[in-house]
């Protein structure tokens, strides 16, 4: 069994249409059974029974009870930091706050396919198209298209916490750019948004990249939890994750 602790980024943004929903922030956004978004994915994490920190704004950990935390600051490598330091665990699990159908079986299934690829030194994790429109049909998601298939980068990241530590402004560069496939292959090379833009670029070659450009040993972990790729950062997204609620609720 791998050492890992889970660290959960959950710093509040500002989003001018969250507050028709009587909230200052998404976080607060009610989802199942009327719970906060940053308070569900929270018990989540928390009943993995695995060691666990949240890095949020301190008036939310107040408001929600949200602990052990560390204050969120606007310098995210800062904050990731600060948050890793308090986790004595030999790999740290980073997620955002904002995936509303993560549930604790959900966590323990991707740490378990994570370990099948053995000892690495990160592990990047993605979500297959097929399982996201099967499970969360109709929902409105930016993939990557490959050879084998089309992809989205999942809300998170499996990293040997030493590493991390050394590298935490570069790994802060790559989550904040897990979003954008153009900013994703411009850190990996001409070469990488050459192959993206002609249709040839594929996983094997990703996977040598990114261990010769970092110098780490690499996993792709192709999770069949399709959670991992369902947040909510645009109204669309709320509006969806209510409709599938509701539908779950029949």
């Amino acid at each position: 069994m791998m050492d890992i602790g889970i660290l959960v980024l959950a710093g509040s943004s500002k989003e001018d249409w969250v507050e028709k929903y009587g909230v200052q922030t998404k976080l607060e956004l009610p989802v199942e059974d009327e719970t906060p978004l940053i308070v569900h994915t929270w018990n989540s994490v928390k009943e993995t029974n695995l060691p666990c920190i949240i890095a949020t704004d301190s008036w939310l950990a107040e408001k929600y009870n949200l602990q052990p935390h560390v204050d969120a600051s606007s310098n995210i490598a800062e904050t990731l930091a600060n948050a890793a330091s308090q986790l004595n665990t030999e790999y740290l699990l980073i997620l955002s706050a904002d995936m509303p159908f993560v549930t604790a079986e959900s966590i323990k299934q991707l740490i378990a396919e994570s370990e099948a690829g053995g000892e690495r030194d990160i592990y990047v994790l993605i979500v297959p198209k097929e399982g996201i429109e099967q499970t969360f049909p109709g929902s409105p998601r930016t993939y990557v298209k490959l050879r084998e298939g089309y992809f989205k980068l999942a809300n998170g990241v499996l990293i040997r916490k030493d590493f991390f530590m050394r590298e935490v402004r570069r790994a802060d560069d790559l989550l904040g750019s897990r979003k954008s496939p153009v900013k994703v292959a411009g850190m990996l090379g001409f070469g990488t948004i050459l192959r993206a833009l002609t249709g040839t670029l594929d996983v094997p070659y990703i996977w040598k990249m990114i261990e010769t450009r970092f110098h780490v040993k690499a996993y792709p972990v192709f999770t069949s939890r399709p959670e991992f790729g369902f947040d909510i950062d645009k109204e669309e997204h709320y509006e969806k994750t209510l409709e599938l609620l509701k539908k779950e609720a029949k």
